[in-house]
């Protein structure tokens, strides 16, 4: 049997808290790492938070990094935070080439609070958005 295709990811208010401040404490700069998660249907869950260092010669607009041992096993979600005004909510042409991951979540954090979750689902020719939600609640995080 063939399992349904992901259409969303929950965040628990525990792994929500703990990126917010990953976000906020790099500020400006930009943040990310890796959401560890389980598969539940037709949805992600992410059960952990893991941080990585942004590499990039320019952080204030770009997050870089290698993907290695500190990446939990698949199923993960790769994230990374949008610090700059400038910046547009959801993924960028560079970031739309340069993930290597087929989950990505951008957090929009222009003045350090978060704004926006935005999840992407790398498909065969382009990415499609994915629902971010709430953990049991499975309401939708604030979208822009």
């Amino acid at each position: 049997m063939v399992p349904r295709p992901v259409r969303a990811v929950l965040l628990p208010s525990p792994i929500r808290r703990s990126v917010e401040s990953h976000v906020a404490a790099a500020h400006p700069h930009e943040a990310g790492g890796f959401l560890r998660c389980v598969r539940r249907g037709d949805r992600l869950r992410a059960t952990g938070h893991v941080p990585v260092r942004n590499d990039s010669p320019i952080p204030k607009r770009r997050f870089e990094t290698t993907v290695d041992d500190r990446a939990p096993p698949p199923p993960r979600v790769f994230y990374h935070s949008h610090t700059s005004p400038a910046s547009i909510s959801g993924l960028t042409p560079v970031d739309k080439r340069s993930i290597p991951e087929p989950f990505a979540l951008v957090v929009f954090a222009p003045q350090e609070a978060a704004l926006s979750y935005r999840g992407f689902k790398r498909g065969l020719l382009t990415w499609r958005e994915l629902r971010v939600e709430a953990g049991s609640s499975r309401s939708r995080l604030p979208r822009l």
